[in-house]
């Protein structure tokens, strides 16, 4: 075989392995990138440290994700945050009450969790203005706190 049909022939090679292979590596780093979401009861929440604990209602476990206050809702960087659907910030979120996670796989730590959004649901009951005791028990939250 004539060096120059070896060549195109390796280059054609070469070339059906970078078209097979970049859409795999796209596929992962989507997979690496798409939004998960975890319900539970906010246990704590450091906005100076940039993290925040929550119990998933499903695996009762504690989780962890690290925070950052946005700047605005159209941050890709930070945490957006609502309470009862209006915007607001980390230090304003209460333990001991619902929550919404919004994460991906964090950017700065392959093992860890970063929070892009955070909604704090409104757990009173509208009639009697206090905490709506099934809303609490089904995120996990603690009554008379």
């Amino acid at each position: 075989m004539p060096i120059r049909s070896m060549a195109r022939a390796a280059a054609l090679v070469l070339a059906g392995a970078l078209a097979w292979g970049a859409p795999l590596a796209a596929h992962a780093q989507e997979k690496a990138s798409k939004t998960k979401k975890t319900e539970g009861c906010l246990v704590s929440i450091d906005a100076n440290a940039g993290k925040m604990v929550v119990k998933d209602r499903l695996t009762k476990k504690e989780e962890t994700y690290r925070v950052k206050q946005a700047t605005s809702v159209l941050d890709k960087n930070g945490t957006v945050v609502t309470k009862n659907g209006s915007k607001a910030q980390l230090v304003e979120l209460e333990v001991n009450r619902p929550i919404f996670i919004y994460w991906i796989v964090d950017p700065q730590d392959p093992n860890g969790k970063f929070a892009n959004k955070a909604d704090a649901p409104d757990p009173m009951n509208r009639e009697t203005k206090q905490l709506d005791e099934d809303t609490m028990e089904n995120f996990g939250c603690k009554m008379g706190s």
